[in-house]
């Protein structure tokens, strides 16, 4: 999902900046609170003014907030910035650490050509502490993707190097990963348990289980799938720094006769609702819902063509964090804001507060 988001990242200006050590950030706002018990995150798409966390009012419990503001860009370790001037101290207000998102832009040579040169990550370290200086933020959000299985190890040595200087600057660190499986460039590529070592978070990114490219239709993350991989990943990861990615987004899959293979778009929460209210897909338990997915299969024809989506409601995110619950995880992270349904939040909020005790939800309305 994210590298669909990212694929512009060329088109950016990027700032001149030079190497060089730079400083400890500057004290951050007084006013944020500490962040205790588990963690609630959002990702926020780049600087969208329209789902601008900083500028709406306090989500139901919201503790941190993760805007995808940079990119590496070049094989130099250049970063460019889409950072927004006063964010912080905006979310800092309304209590949100705030944690940027930095991508690897999901080039594997360019990657390799970073992580094969120590000048470069330094360079990388040293324009993002520079960042944490000039913003007061609170962390950094790793997002590599698309490495070369070969530079396994390398990518380990350099989260250990900025692990280094976060240390120092007393900034969290986070990396999303995938869930565990065969793709060397997608999954293999990360030494989970030894990344573990480095990093205060290992966001599991368990969503995307039939991606858009899929050559059949699926669901978005099943609850049998998500356990399956959450399982497999804690024999690398430990549950206190493992943080469960969940989806605010689901597929829409339409079949093309034509070409006898079925096509997929993205399909958010409320538009997912809406889409049921117009085509009047009102699923059944007796036939729709699928007990080992724990979700809804929704369908429709028209015009000759159908029409799937397996649907994410607050229902089936609510099922999901059972196993934040059940494994006694650091939080959840969800992808991404502006995606959701408003009762999302304080059913999350109860789940991560209360272990779901005070909430109660029907799949199906």
């Amino acid at each position: 999902m994210k590298k669909l988001l990212f694929s512009a990242v060329l088109l950016l200006i990027l700032a001149v900046q030079t190497p060089g050590s730079a400083r400890a950030p500057r004290p951050r706002d007084t006013e944020v609170p500490p962040l205790t018990g588990k963690i609630n995150l959002v990702w926020q798409h780049a600087n969208e003014p329209s789902v601008d966390l900083s500028r709406l009012d306090k989500v139901q419990g919201l503790n941190v907030v993760s805007p995808c503001w940079y990119v590496i860009a070049n094989e130099y370790g250049q970063v460019a910035d889409r950072s927004v001037e006063g964010y912080v101290q905006r979310a800092h207000a309304r209590g949100y650490r705030v944690w940027p998102l930095v991508t690897n832009g999901f080039d594997p040579e360019r990657t390799r050509r970073v992580l094969n040169d120590v000048n470069a990550q330094h360079h990388v370290i040293d324009q993002l502490l520079e960042q944490a200086q000039k913003h007061r933020f609170d962390g950094i959000n790793l997002d590599f993707e698309n490495i070369y299985e070969a530079d396994r190890d390398k990518l380990t040595d350099f989260v250990r190097r900025i692990r280094h200087k976060t240390n120092e600057a007393g900034l969290a660190l986070s990396m999303d990963v995938t869930v565990p499986g065969g793709s060397p460039n997608w999954s293999l590529c990360y030494d989970r348990k030894a990344l573990a070592r480095h990093l205060d978070y290992v966001m599991l990114m368990a969503y995307d289980q039939y991606p858009r490219g899929s050559r059949t239709p699926g669901p978005t993350a099943s609850y049998n799938w998500d356990a399956d991989r959450l399982a497999a990943t804690l024999e690398e990861v430990p549950a206190r720094k493992l943080v469960l990615g969940i989806p605010f987004y689901m597929r829409l899959w339409q079949y093309d006769a034509a070409t006898d293979r079925w096509r997929a778009e993205t399909l958010t929460m409320p538009q997912a609702e809406k889409r049921r209210a117009e085509k009047g897909v009102l699923p059944t338990w007796q036939s729709d819902w699928l007990p080992d997915m724990q979700m809804f299969r929704c369908s429709y024809e028209e015009n000759g063509t159908k029409y799937m989506f397996w649907l994410e409601n607050t229902a089936s995110l609510y099922l999901k964090m059972h196993l934040v619950n059940q494994y006694d995880l650091a939080g959840c992270a969800a992808w991404r804001f502006g995606f959701e349904t408003p009762d999302v939040w304080p059913m999350l909020q109860d789940r991560l507060e209360n272990g779901g005790k005070g909430f109660r939800t029907q799949a199906a309305r």
